[in-house]
């Protein structure tokens, strides 16, 4: 679980913030992406009950182009330790000589 505030653009609710705890920090990786590069993910995200053993209640859904800024708040590392936890090897591959062969770049043109 995981507790986010999220500040919307033109919300008119006296704070101009809504708070949730949703099931995982999917939100703000997807909200980083289209920091990123501008893709908004179009997903429902699952609110939980932290008074419930967090069980699902609900679904958070919101326009990523209204968000202002996110900020996450995760309750404990011993408790969610795969929120802190860095990729595995596997999953982020260096490119090698191969990988760039057809991709029409020659090394060192970039600089000119």
């Amino acid at each position: 679980m995981v507790y986010f505030t999220v500040y919307l653009k033109n919300l008119n609710n006296g704070t101009g913030y809504v708070d949730t705890a949703l099931v995982d920090d999917q939100l703000m990786r997807d909200y980083l992406q289209f920091l990123d590069i501008g893709v908004k993910a179009h997903r429902a995200y699952a609110v939980v009950d932290p008074g419930a053993n967090d069980t699902p209640v609900g679904i958070f859904a919101v326009n990523l182009a209204d968000v202002a800024a996110i900020t996450v708040t995760v309750p404990r590392q011993d408790t969610q330790p795969e929120l802190f936890s860095a990729p595995s090897p596997t999953e982020a591959k260096s490119p090698g000589p191969t990988d760039l062969a057809g991709s029409g770049v020659e090394p060192g043109q970039a600089d000119k």
